[in-house]
């Protein structure tokens, strides 16, 4: 017997040993939606680990369908957890009921192929087209919200992702195109199995130095005032310098003379007006105010003035897509899904019910 195998089952076993370490790790933080898509994402490349180890497929039985579905329930996992990490106004309870409709009958056509047909239909070769597509639209996530992201830790996993996507679906490319008996080779599946250890290895190390940073984690809720924040109040941060604060006053200016209502507002362009470097500018923010994204800053101020608008018998004739013009939006949609994410209403739901309360 070849010793390649049993050096892959010898990884393999190390690798069910760094996720269980994993495991433990997490669950000392706090409860959150997003340790619990660790926790699975964690317990869908255990299943990987198990399907692909070199042992006859017989010696399986009906567990082969469980593996099944764990492991080919990791992009999802991967796709959710990128979204939930990196878009910070993101509310899957809010998304329409059509689209949840559409979820569920997806979950038990994924169950069906998987669980019962074992993957022998060509439903599995969808639900890996699906998952492909699934990497890749989290890989544009990552890069979409790049410029607007406030935090310098969560700007560079950006990168890294960016790249681990790139290289996955370059090798995964070269991988289908190669000969069939090299794909089967069993050094495919030791190298399967060592980067999959050099990969859970990384994770412990970076989960082991990991702090809770209560500023870079805040919610929405706990997000400072968008209006302008007082002298006294910036004098009690601790951390800010002279010229911090100095910085945080001028952008307290530019907030109270409506700055943010200009066309095409970047960090970038306000670090320009404010005439100093983007990544204090972005610091800051993050710092004094609890935000993480440059558009939610801008969302939150602009919104506000929007509901103002709509609820002043002044404006009752001023046509809606004027408002969001106004503020500083391109067109209307994005200023209806802002509206909506912010206060659970249409623009023009919001003004009914003004209107209906006079």
């Amino acid at each position: 017997m070849s010793l390649i195998p049993l050096f892959d089952i010898l990884i393999r076993m190390m690798v069910l040993g760094q996720l269980l370490l994993l495991a433990v790790l997490l669950a000392r933080e706090p409860a959150s939606t997003i340790k619990t898509l660790k926790l699975a994402i964690g317990l869908s490349v255990a299943g990987l680990v198990m399907l692909t180890a070199p042992i006859a497929e017989e010696h399986y039985g009906l567990l082969r369908n469980v593996l099944l579905l764990l492991t080919d329930a990791f992009a999802l996992l991967f796709w959710l957890l990128i979204r939930y990490l990196f878009e910070d106004d993101l509310h899957p309870a809010r998304w329409p009921r059509p689209v949840k409709l559409m979820l569920g009958l997806l979950a038990l056509v994924y169950f069906y192929a998987l669980g019962v047909q074992a993957g022998n239909s060509p439903l599995h070769d969808i639900i890996h087209a699906v998952g492909l597509l699934l990497i890749v639209h989290a890989g544009y996530i990552a890069f979409r919200g790049f410029a607007d992201d406030l935090v310098d830790s969560r700007r560079r996993a950006r990168i890294m992702l960016i790249l681990g996507i790139s290289l996955y679906s370059t090798v995964l490319v070269v991988f289908e195109l190669v000969d069939e008996r090299y794909r089967n080779a069993e050094l495919f599946g030791l190298i399967n199995a060592s980067i999959l250890l050099l990969a859970t290895t990384v994770a412990v190390a970076r989960l082991f130095h990991l702090r809770y940073d209560p500023v870079s984690h805040k919610s929405a809720d706990a997000r400072k005032s968008v209006q302008a924040i007082t002298v006294d109040h910036l004098q009690q941060i601790p951390a800010l310098s002279p010229a911090e604060l100095a910085l945080a006053q001028a952008l307290d200016g530019f907030i109270e003379q409506k700055g943010y209502q200009q066309n095409s507002l970047t960090i970038t362009t306000l670090a320009t007006q404010l005439d100093c470097p983007e990544h204090r500018l972005r610091l800051l923010i993050n710092q004094t105010r609890g935000y993480r994204n440059f558009n939610s800053l801008l969302n939150d101020l602009r919104i506000d003035d929007a509901m103002q608008q709509l609820a002043d018998p002044a404006y009752d004739s001023t046509p809606i897509l004027s408002i969001a013009l106004g503020l500083g939006y391109d067109s209307i949609g994005p200023f209806n899904r802002a509206f909506k994410a912010k206060t659970g209403q249409t623009p023009s739901e919001f003004r009914r019910s003004v209107q209906n309360r006079r």
